[in-house]
């Protein structure tokens, strides 16, 4: 399926002008035409654009340096590492909180299967945690 640029915009909340300035930018090379010359957006280039993980400012700065051919190389790299790291950190943290929620539902299957109430302070069964809970 292809998008125009007003249904890109609505789709990802980033406004039509800067759309256009990135094309004009050459951010999207395979973006097509019609014949009227209404530019159509493949669902890879706006989830690109939703999901890249790069803030606008970051996205503006690869626009123009995109422009600026293999000068420029190592600079867009840098900013996509820089993404990927970010990435990589938000991935690690994610995973922190999985593992302390996959703890905590161990914990209340335990408790669950002794019908004691542990984590309830009103409880006469109640246990203060020593550790991270």
């Amino acid at each position: 399926m292809a998008y125009t640029i007003i249904e890109v915009e609505r789709a990802t909340n980033i406004p039509s002008r800067k759309i256009r300035f990135w094309l004009d930018k050459g951010l999207f090379p395979f973006v097509e035409r019609d014949e009227n010359g209404v530019r159509y957006f493949a669902k890879s280039d706006m989830e690109w654009l939703r999901q890249c993980g790069m803030s606008l400012k970051e996205i503006r700065e690869y626009a123009e340096a995109l422009s600026g051919g293999i000068k420029t190389a190592t600079k867009r790299r840098a900013l996509l590492q820089k993404s990927y790291a970010n990435l990589q950190a938000h991935i690690a943290s994610l995973q922190e909180i999985s593992q302390r929620l996959e703890t905590k539902l161990r914990m209340y299957d335990e408790m669950i299967e002794k019908g004691v109430d542990t984590f309830n302070p009103q409880s006469r069964d109640y246990k203060e945690c020593k550790k991270r809970c």
